[in-house]
């Protein structure tokens, strides 16, 4: 009996050493294709920004087009709902404001991604370059507007101030990092998921209206009734909540900044492995 117990030990010993080695594989060259990517980052940056200005050449506010598209969009939906809800301007349009916004950034990489290796085909066959240097690249573009709408963001604010200390600006600064940390490993993902299966960009394409209307874009968390935890099950809940509610000066629960770190630490680990493991196959799905 004692000799049967060892040998299941050694047994079971052999298979995790084995699935150790399995793993750490993929990981290696996954980081190293990450690795190559931060090196080539000044590149991304550039060809985020001059692709942002070449979308408006010729045009007299060039990339500002961005801004006042957003401004429009937040007056218009601003004066309509504080008129058939009855709410109190001042309260409602900083929230709108922010929410609109944020929702911009974080559903415009979401919807990009899908396509982005896809649309990279040529390249990507011809050019060594890392699967993560494609993958990055309309996440931080997508930044960059965001940056760009944040005037918007603080024209509102001064126009309307909220009760904000300093502790509720590093809570919110720590969800905008959470957020953009996310916003590439799910980018990343989504991306080779739809190299692989083209239908997943036609489906994300068609889910998104609905997930705007259950995202607290145009409401906040705490107007729902108590029984409507179900947003908690649509994961741009916790972003736009992260880094909106404590610059209304409504610090949210911490368990939501744990989300969003737990989500960052795992889905990096997954991210790196998934590279690693199919980077190499990736030419041949485009």
């Amino acid at each position: 009996m004692v000799g049967s117990g060892a040998g299941k030990c050694d047994s079971t010993v052999l298979w995790a050493l084995e699935w150790i080695t399995t793993m750490s594989d993929p990981l290696r060259r996954g980081l190293h294709d990450l690795t190559r990517t931060l090196q080539r980052l000044p590149v991304i940056l550039y060809f985020s920004w001059t692709d942002t200005k070449a979308r408006y050449i010729r045009s007299v506010l060039g990339p500002f087009w961005l801004v006042l598209g957003t401004l429009i969009g937040v007056i218009g939906l601003g004066v309509l709902w504080t008129a058939l809800l009855d709410m109190n301007a001042r309260e409602y349009f900083p929230s709108l404001a922010i929410g609109l916004v944020l929702w911009q950034w974080v559903s415009g990489c979401v919807s990009q991604a899908p396509s982005t290796l896809v649309q990279q085909g040529p390249v990507i066959r011809n050019i060594d370059l890392p699967a993560t240097f494609f993958c990055f690249g309309p996440v931080i573009g997508q930044t960059v507007t965001f940056v760009h709408n944040l005037i918007i963001v603080l024209l509102v604010l001064i126009v309307f101030p909220p009760n904000t200390g300093w502790a509720n600006l590093v809570l919110s600064l720590l969800g905008l990092m959470l957020t953009f940390v996310n916003l590439l490993w799910v980018s990343t993902a989504l991306a080779f998921a739809g190299a692989r299966f083209r239908d997943l960009d036609p489906a994300v394409t068609a889910v998104m209206p609905l997930l705007f209307f259950l995202s607290p874009v145009l409401f906040r968390v705490h107007q729902l009734p108590i029984n409507a935890a179900f947003v908690w099950l649509n994961p741009f809940s916790y972003p736009i909540t992260a880094i909106r509610e404590p610059l209304l000066g409504t610090p949210p629960d911490p368990l939501i900044y744990l989300v969003l770190a737990v989500s960052a630490l795992l889905g990096w680990l997954s991210m790196v492995w998934l590279v690693g493991s199919h980077g190499k196959r990736l030419p041949f799905w485009i």
